[in-house]
């Protein structure tokens, strides 16, 4: 069974912006989780959407 890195498509919604603790604010993305996405295997990616999901769940917490 071969590996595809690209399984899991990244979150980008072409929206980007980073706040003032760099998560960009249109995929909630770290600028570091951004910079190794097409680097790293399935398993961080999923690592790296809940973390996204964390902070959208945050982020709509606090309005």
């Amino acid at each position: 069974m071969s590996s595809n890195p690209d399984n899991i498509s990244s979150p980008c919604i072409s929206l980007c912006y980073l706040n003032d603790d760099t998560i960009c604010q249109g995929c909630f993305r770290s600028i570091n989780e951004i910079t190794l996405w097409t680097q790293v295997d399935d398993k961080t990616r999923r690592h790296f959407l809940d973390n996204v999901e964390r902070r959208k769940k945050t982020l709509s917490d606090s309005a």
